[in-house]
């Protein structure tokens, strides 16, 4: 399931707040439910991906601000990172700071992959995003590593290229030049960050490799438990995945086909701290994207499990802050 942690989430209520929206506003906008409240007070637990991508969802459209994800990036700590962000700050330069991101970057973020590779000329980081993560978390996650990195080398740091799959106005993409401190271009295949080969082997001010080996294996043990949870709710997932449609696929049903109880599926699916509303809700919006522009809104009500349209609806509009009406109607406007 795509989650990322309690405190990565809460990092964004905070710059929220700094913003003049409160805290409380926010999460009741993304419906945020009365079991997530009380799982969000656990710092170790963590917060699907249909939620976080409701909140900057949110964000945007409060602040009015097209960019909100790279003005959040810049505002990022090495602390929202949790472990992550310590295990970073102690490495010895830029090469050991990549692979532990290439290793670790699940304990923040479960949303996407990073690779990288490097030739002659220049390195090279490509963030692939989990297919429903929207623009504004891939905008924070390529910014916030930039911001991460000046803040631990020097704030002269400059990428030689960044490109991005989404697509930006001429405008935007000159703001966001004007912050990288070179081209940006936007439509690309993938979002990566270029630079020069030299930054590898710069030394970060906060160095302490007595520190790194004991997060390292903090990492490893707190990866291990990561995978571990994921075990029983990827079959469920998995399930979910293979149904035609997700007509009477409650609770009840889902766990009669584990042959379980529905308190014995309850219980192991808060074992691994996520709730079978939750990965109906992913499981929902996967299909959406497949069905929208191809079938009726009534169809895909239907198809999605809906018993009312009007409950589709509300959904939709927890999914995307706006109407399923006025989403195509934006959609038509912007491809035509």
């Amino acid at each position: 399931m795509d989650t990322i942690t309690n405190t990565y989430f809460s990092s964004v209520l905070e710059y929220l707040e700094k913003n003049g929206i409160d805290r409380n506003t926010a999460l009741s906008a993304i419906q945020f439910e009365r079991h997530d409240e009380v799982n969000f007070r656990d710092k170790n637990n963590r917060v699907p991906l249909t939620q976080y991508n409701a909140l900057l969802h949110f964000a945007k459209a409060s602040l009015s601000e097209p960019l909100f994800g790279f003005f959040l990036g810049q505002d990022i700590r090495t602390a929202d990172y949790g472990l992550l962000g310590y295990l970073v700050e102690s490495s010895e330069n830029l090469t050991t700071a990549i692979n532990a991101l290439i290793q670790y970057d699940t304990l923040v973020a479960d949303i996407g992959k990073v690779k990288f590779c490097k030739n002659h000329k220049f390195a090279e980081i490509t963030w692939i995003p989990n297919h429903s993560c929207n623009e504004q978390v891939v905008l924070r996650n390529m910014t916030a590593w930039v911001a991460v990195i000046r803040q631990l080398i020097g704030a002269h740091l400059s990428p030689t290229k960044v490109c991005f799959s989404h697509h930006w106005k001429a405008e935007q993409e000159e703001i966001l030049a004007a912050w990288f401190h070179c081209p940006v271009t936007g439509n690309c295949k993938t979002n990566r960050i270029q630079f020069p080969l030299n930054y590898l082997t710069q030394p970060f001010r906060t160095e302490n490799s007595n520190i790194h080996q004991m997060l390292k294996q903090e990492s490893e043990q707190q990866l291990d438990q990561l995978r571990e949870q994921e075990k029983f709710f990827d079959k469920v997932n998995q399930f979910l995945m293979a149904k035609t449609d997700l007509q009477e696929c409650d609770i009840k049903n889902t766990a009669a086909s584990f042959h379980l109880s529905t308190r014995t599926l309850q219980r192991r699916l808060k074992e691994d701290q996520v709730y079978f509303s939750q990965l109906l809700d992913l499981e929902r919006q996967r299909r959406l994207k497949l069905y929208l522009g191809k079938m009726s809104l009534g169809q895909i009500s239907t198809e999605l499990g809906f018993n009312e349209q009007s409950s589709f609806n509300r959904a939709f509009y927890r999914w995307y802050q706006c109407t399923p009406l006025n989403y195509l109607k934006a959609s038509l406007a912007y491809n035509g």
